[in-house]
């Protein structure tokens, strides 16, 4: 069996592209993190049929230096690159992100020698899961929906439990929820089919002026649940643009008719609603109010913090990620060096993906890189000074607001958090800001 060394970042697509390289290419999958990972291996096993990496991971050139050493070694071991990479692009196959696996595995198989044909023939897995909030706004299915029983190792059932065209609610889904179901199964066939269904019915029902504030904020969050999926495992395809917008868009209209937050923390916990929607949603309405006091506030500012709010932790995985808010923090968390690595870059990796949105302007853009006080987007600045964008700050201020909130370990009375935040930001323009948020509380 050929050996196939894989960089990939992201964990979903990792598994992914491991997993049908496996079963239709035949290759054996070699993980590793960076270029000194894969030239260490090479050292020992310079037989390795291929490599497949990351043009950069993190800062450093991944692709170009394992490229210079299959060079400098006259190792003719395949390479292939997964982004943009000029310098060596005449030279080597490098695919356009977000890259689907099939793309993957058909220029796996040819250059490991193995015809387009025998991959094709490969048997497919018949049915391919989807989670089971899919399922939440929606009330048919345009196909047969599985369930996937467990026979022996390696070996199950699919059992269908939603015919196409069946009638059901949430409530009916939310029983399978509680008997330990997260995914349901589609055939694979139809799941391109399903998903943009599914979309396309969530968008429809997020531009619906008849929703109840609750059922707006609970679509939204399946919503923004759909599209961390969505772009964790594909990038950010017209589909997702898509929901992303009517997502973000429904979620100012609820910022604005929001209830007083401890209602609001309420209904978001009692409803089971994801940490990162419960952020999101926090945060958005945190920087309205402190937007309302500033006098150079314009209708727009609101629409670009909800923007950046949507979209400032979308690439990170855990709830542990998203919960960091300092160096000192990252440092001591019990994160792996990779999952520190996305918390370190996360800023920088939002504004990567977002440069294919068409809407996500330069002040989107600017907002978001320094949303943790540091101007390259890397890391965490304790103290931020006064070079920062105005809506940066606002930004900065909101968010430390909401994640200490949120943080069980830290204090919940906004009373006693606000001293935290005077005590952490003392450059003058936070203190103000920090005031307008104060006089939010104390009205």
């Amino acid at each position: 069996m050929s050996q196939t060394i894989l960089v990939e970042t992201n964990e979903d697509l990792k598994r992914i592209f491991s997993l049908n390289l496996s079963t239709f290419v035949g290759t054996d999958v070699i993980f590793r993190q960076n270029a000194d990972d894969v030239i260490s291996l090479l050292k020992i096993l310079p037989q390795i049929s291929l490599i497949i990496t990351k043009a950069k991971v993190g800062q450093e050139e991944t692709a170009i230096k394992i490229f210079q050493y299959l060079k400098s070694e006259s190792l003719e071991t395949s390479l292939i690159v997964l982004g943009e990479c000029p310098r060596i692009s005449s030279e080597v196959l490098c695919l356009q992100e977000p890259v689907s696996w099939e793309i993957l595995v058909k220029q796996a198989a040819q250059h490991l020698g193995i015809s387009l044909q025998d991959a094709a023939n490969k048997v497919k897995p018949d049915f391919l899961p989807v989670g089971i909030y899919y399922f939440y706004d929606i009330q048919k299915s345009p196909c047969d929906v599985f369930i996937r029983i467990k026979k022996g190792t390696n070996d199950y059932q699919y059992v269908k439990r939603i015919h196409s065209k069946d009638s059901f609610d949430r409530l009916a889904i939310k029983k399978y929820e509680d008997q330990g179901l997260r995914e349901f199964y589609i055939p694979k066939d139809y799941i391109q089919y399903f998903t943009i269904f599914v979309t396309n019915n969530l968008v429809q029902k997020l531009e619906r002026t008849d929703l109840t504030l609750e059922e707006r904020i609970l679509t939204t969050a399946n919503a923004h649940e759909i599209v961390r999926e969505s772009i964790q495992l594909l990038g950010l395809d017209q589909a997702t643009i898509e929901l992303s917008d009517a997502s973000i868009n429904s979620m100012v209209k609820s910022v604005k008719s929001s209830p007083e937050v401890a209602n609001l923390i309420k209904f978001l916990f009692t409803n089971k609603v994801a940490y990162a929607y419960q952020h999101c949603h926090l945060l958005a309405l945190m920087c309205h109010y402190i937007l309302s006091k500033q006098s150079w506030y314009r209708e727009d500012h609101l629409n670009i913090l909800s923007f950046v709010s949507f979209f400032s932790d979308i690439t990170l995985k855990s709830n542990q990620q998203m919960q960091i808010t300092s160096m000192k923090e990252l440092f001591e968390a019990n994160l792996t060096d990779e999952e520190k690595r996305a918390v370190m870059n996360h800023a920088v990796d939002a504004v990567e993906l977002l440069n294919k949105h068409p809407e996500a302007n330069d002040y989107i853009k600017t907002v978001l890189i320094q949303s943790h006080g540091k101007l390259d987007g890397i890391g965490f600045e304790d103290n931020p000074g006064e070079d920062l964008h105005p809506l940066s700050k606002v930004f900065i201020i909101a968010d430390t607001f909401v994640k200490t909130m949120l943080n069980p370990a830290l204090p919940t009375r906004k009373q006693d958090i606000l001293p935290i935040i005077y005590s952490r930001f003392t450059n003058p323009s936070y203190q103000k800001i920090t005031k307008a948020l104060e006089q939010k509380f104390t009205q």
